[in-house]
């Protein structure tokens, strides 16, 4: 069954600084079965992008939907929001914030008797159907982590005659209620019902909303001349942006719009029926003092609740303008006391969240949101790293490689896996050797003293790798304890012992080692939480599962405070690192794609926070070295190896 859509934009409401557009195309008359695509748009908060993020959307989903018309309407679709999402990371990617915006935005196709759609912020898309109104577009950006693609889920269903579809740039039934909702859209004449709806929402709102509204009939004819007429001289909108093109064949799809079912509306279409000027009984007079109480009764209440309303709206521009005290405050204060300028805009935040929540002064609420974040990010000195500089591939010698770990090996580096080690020279790749077919290493480390690289295995064995040899090595006791770390010091070997919580310390011999003896004292090694990694200056640094670092002093616990520490604790790291005659330890946190550095006080023998580098492009960070003769910090990845100078 062929429908024929009409559709129309409507912008309404005040203006309020956020960019409004609506965006529809096809491929023309007699390429009805290719589709429409319509896009329904709002961004905030970045005046001088905005137009520019908004067309690039509808262009990048123009360009990929229209592309391929041998595929099916879903898979295009699908496609077009891939393209979308990888235009917008690439804005995001271009600022130092990542932030380009609040968008409300709602992508969708009608192909034949198909509708898909995609959804983000505030935007939503409601059906109508018959005496029922369901949110069709419900549930589609909840994201359930910050990574997740601006345009992640799809709505699905099938377009039935008499269905009337409505997106919007926000939820407007927070302005109407969805009886008086259905009440103003169940006609079929669009262009009266989109005036019939402005007219009730416009008083309600505070702000500007941009509307696209289709219905859809059967058959495939023009609109008629009224239809025309009453678009123009009905709505008196601006002219809208449209292009015309399309091509493909309609496919039947099996999901049904959901959420039909709501309650009927009920109509008090009684009392007066009937009733004429010239036969008034007592009775019909009665139900006219009724229906007039009534009505005195409603306009009473409404004028008490508008009231209301605005005095409650007052107040929260009240609190806003305290937010922007704060802000301010908070500001200045940081320059100086840091914990005090971090708890003024937690309560700023706090506040403005209130206000965003209320449904009121949204626009403001969301620019406060983002100046709090703005000044969160210079309080804990965030540098973003969009593109940090590759130096190896690694890949270009085994293109299944995943890298475990990076050794600093005199004026170069040696990178290994599970069972081959790779020695990147000059930014060279050179081929991998096998450390030993039979073993899995788990970590590895540089001894000066002997010149050589030892490696810890997943049985408990060392390896030592010299002059180009590999050679099993012994220790006194008949095997080693096992270790997630390694590490060399004054020419002994420390291994730490995930599963005991000590760090084993060997001496080594010729070529064997001593028997192990434990550094943590008994009484330090109670209080041990779950052990990660660990790093050695003189003074040993266990870094803690739950971010904590605990600093030993010939085995000893010591005090060890972080002063200054960022807003954003440390909760689950992976690596730390620092050596002798290093004033600064680094700490990795791969799930959050950044490297935290301190300042080591050496007056007080704790850390002052100094600042982080945060890596949103990269992914799955799995250790760090600081060269600090040329001031670089690298970070190996899975299968490359990155720079960035500090």
């Amino acid at each position: 069954m062929k429908l024929r859509n009409q559709f129309e934009f409507l912008f309404m409401g005040k203006e309020e600084g956020s960019f409004l557009e609506n965006y529809s195309y096809d491929l023309g008359e007699g390429e009805e079965e290719a589709g429409q695509l319509f896009v329904n748009v709002e961004i905030q908060n970045n005046p001088a992008d905005a137009e520019l993020i908004a067309e690039t959307i509808f262009d990048s989903a123009r360009k990929i939907f229209f592309s391929d018309l041998e595929k099916d309407v879903y898979s295009r679709f699908e496609d077009a929001l891939k393209e979308v999402n990888t235009a917008i990371d690439a804005f995001k990617a271009e600022t130092v914030s990542h932030f380009i915006g609040n968008l409300h935005v709602i992508i969708g196709v009608v192909a034949g008797n198909e509708l898909h759609l995609s959804q983000t912020g505030d935007a939503e898309a409601y059906l109508v159907r018959k005496r029922y109104c369901s949110i069709i577009s419900e549930g589609l950006s909840d994201h359930s982590s910050k990574k997740e693609e601006t345009f992640s889920n799809i709505a699905s269903g099938t377009i039935e005659p008499g269905d009337f579809i409505l997106f919007s740039t926000t939820r407007l039934l927070r302005y109407i209620s969805k009886s008086d909702f259905i009440q103003t859209l169940k006609s079929q004449d669009l262009v009266g019902s989109l005036g019939d709806l402005k007219d009730a929402v416009t008083p309600e709102i505070l702000s500007k909303i941009g509307i696209i509204g289709m219905t859809f009939h059967e058959g495939l004819s023009e609109l008629t001349d009224k239809e025309k007429r009453g678009v123009t001289e009905y709505l008196e909108e601006e002219n809208p942006q449209r292009a015309r093109h399309a091509k493909i064949k309609p496919k039947k799809l099996g999901a049904m719009l959901s959420g039909l079912g709501d309650k009927a509306v009920y109509y008090l279409n009684r009392g007066l029926r009937g009733m004429t000027s010239k036969q008034l009984t007592k009775d019909k007079i009665l139900a006219m003092l009724i229906i007039v109480i009534v009505l005195l009764t409603a306009v009473i209440w409404y004028v008490k609740n508008n009231g209301a309303t605005q005095r409650e709206i007052a107040k929260l521009d009240e609190v806003l303008t305290q937010v922007q005290d704060e802000v301010n405050t908070a500001s200045l204060r940081g320059i100086s006391n840091k914990d005090a300028a971090s708890s003024i805009l937690d309560d700023a935040q706090k506040k403005a969240v209130d206000v965003l929540n209320s449904g009121y002064h949204r626009n403001k609420a969301n620019e406060l949101l983002g100046l709090i974040e703005e000044e969160k990010t210079k309080l804990d000195n965030i540098t973003y790293i969009t593109k940090p500089k590759v130096i190896a591939d690694l890949a270009t010698q085994r293109d299944n490689i995943s890298a475990l770990g990076l050794i600093p090996y005199k004026d170069h580096l040696f990178a290994f896996e599970y069972n081959a080690l790779y020695e990147i020279l000059l930014n060279k790749v050179e081929k991998p050797v096998t450390i030993d077919d039979n073993e899995t290493v788990v970590a590895g480390a540089y001894d000066d003293d002997n010149d050589s690289l030892l490696f810890a295995t997943k049985s408990g064995k060392i390896i030592d790798y010299s002059n180009g040899q590999f050679q099993f090595m012994d220790t006194s006791d008949g095997a080693f304890h096992s270790a997630i770390s390694i590490d060399v010091y004054n020419g002994k070997m420390y291994l730490l012992d995930s599963t005991t919580k000590q760090i084993w310390k060997y001496s080594r011999n010729r070529d064997s080692y001593g028997s192990a003896e434990g550094y943590i004292s008994a009484e330090d090694l109670a209080g041990l939480g779950d052990v990660q990694d660990f790093a050695i200056d003189g003074y040993i640094y266990v870094l803690q599962k739950d971010g904590q670092i605990v600093k030993f002093d010939r085995g000893a616990k010591t005090d060890f405070t972080i002063q200054k520490a960022p807003l954003d604790e440390l909760s689950a790291p992976t690596k730390i690192y620092t050596e002798l005659d290093l004033n600064k330890i680094f700490v990795l946190e791969s799930s959050k794609n950044r490297v935290v550095v301190f300042d080591k006080d050496l007056k007080g023998g704790g850390a002052i926070y100094s600042g982080q580098y945060v890596f949103d492009d990269l992914s799955d960070i799995k250790d760090i070295f600081f060269d600090k003769d040329s001031n670089r910090l690298y970070l190996l990845g899975s299968q490359k190896l990155y720079e960035v100078e500090t």
